[in-house]
């Protein structure tokens, strides 16, 4: 659903693009609405791509957890203090994982943070499990098995 928005931006600009070389307009204009639908079909083409991929995201296992959308390092059990499951409206859902040292250089800097795990303030980091085939009540379930020691906050 996501993708329907750039698709039909990219539609609406292709459209005008073409309405612009059939009157004759210039075409330094053309081509910059040409372009601009070119990107927005692009982006929806990437947001759509998303959805049909089944490959693993997060991981959580005995070990700790890693979330491939952002750096893909592993977080040991043993570094975290707490975590919460944070429900938004509309099916946004974030597990917030307390740490008890700043996150790895891989998570904090890592250009994908947008989908995956984003850090927030010194030890807090946020990973988004809204786009996941997963219900949040299960990863929290998950947690308790493999870590017993981490503090679930609900």
């Amino acid at each position: 659903m996501p993708a329907i928005g750039p698709f039909l931006l990219g539609g609406i600009f292709g459209f005008g693009a073409l309405q612009g070389v059939a009157s004759g307009a210039n075409g330094g204009h053309v081509l910059w609405i040409a372009l601009l639908s070119a990107a927005c079909l692009g982006l929806g083409v990437s947001i759509a791509r998303g959805a049909f991929d089944s490959s693993v995201k997060v991981t959580l296992d005995s070990q700790g957890f890693r979330d491939a959308r952002a750096g893909d390092v592993l977080v040991p059990w043993s570094k975290v203090r707490s975590v919460r499951l944070a429900a938004g409206g509309k099916g946004a859902a974030m597990l917030n994982f307390e740490l008890t040292e700043e996150p790895p250089d891989a998570i904090r800097y890592s250009s994908a943070n947008a989908f995956g795990l984003m850090p927030f303030g010194r030890n807090i980091v946020h990973m988004e499990i809204s786009s996941l085939d997963v219900r949040g009540e299960e990863m929290v379930d998950a947690v308790k098995t493999f870590a017993p020691h981490v503090v679930v906050r609900r």
